[in-house]
Order: C-alpha cells, then sequence, then structure tokens
C-alpha cells in the first residue's frame, strides 16, 4: 500500500517550495521569476526524489486541471493596456504568430521526451 500525505499536507509542500523560490529570488543580485525558480526548484526535487510524485499528486491534479482560473488575473491586466496593444497591434500579431507553435512544439517535444524516459524507467 502507497503511502500519501493528506490534501492539507500536499499544498503545504508546494507552497513551501513556493516560499523557497520566492525567497531564493529576491536574494539573487539579477531579476528572475520566482515562480519559474520554483518550478525549478520543484522539478530537481522531484528528479532526486526529494519529493514523490504520489506526495503531491491530488493536489497537483487539481492546479492544473483548474489552471484557467489562475490567468484571470493576467487576463485582466493585459485589459489596462490595451491602448499600448492598440498603437503595437501588427508587432504584436507578429510576435503571437511567431511564439505561441514555437511554444507549443517545444511543450510537444518535452512531453514526448518525458514519456519516452517514463516508458525506459518502467522497463
Amino acid at each position: 500500500m502507497k503511502k500519501t500525505l493528506h490534501i492539507t499536507a500536499e499544498l503545504a509542500v508546494i507552497f513551501g517550495v513556493c516560499l523557497l523560490g520566492e525567497f531564493i529570488a529576491e536574494l539573487l543580485p539579477f531579476d528572475f521569476s520566482a515562480s519559474v525558480l520554483s518550478m525549478i526548484i520543484l522539478l530537481l526535487l522531484l528528479i532526486v526524489k526529494a519529493i514523490k510524485f504520489e506526495n503531491i499528486k491530488a493536489t497537483a491534479n487539481f492546479l492544473t486541471s483548474n489552471m484557467a482560473v489562475l490567468f484571470i488575473p493576467y487576463g485582466v491586466k493585459v485589459l489596462q493596456y490595451i491602448d499600448i496593444i492598440k498603437e503595437n497591434l501588427v508587432l504584436f500579431l507578429l510576435i503571437v504568430l511567431v511564439t505561441t507553435p514555437v511554444v507549443y512544439g517545444v511543450t510537444a517535444l518535452t512531453a514526448a521526451l518525458i514519456i519516452k524516459l517514463q516508458k525506459g524507467e518502467s522497463e
């Protein structure tokens, strides 16, 4: 029988990693996104098995399945800059049209690599 954490403990682990990312980002002599840093820390902790995925699985699944709600504040923030976007509409559309396929492609390649690595571990 696998031992898993209670949902509160799972949240504590994830928020603890986020807090660590915020703390490290403040210490850095250059600007670096604390959320990206937190994801890197969580990835490293998962790779070295300091945190087992099973111990954060329920919370991680909940957060990823409700991810759209987390983007609402950023969508509202974009509306505050609609005048600037209108002034640079052609450049903005060019950036969106170029970067969107790149992001999808990198995401697909990363997912394929992870699936391949997981299949290799299970054999």
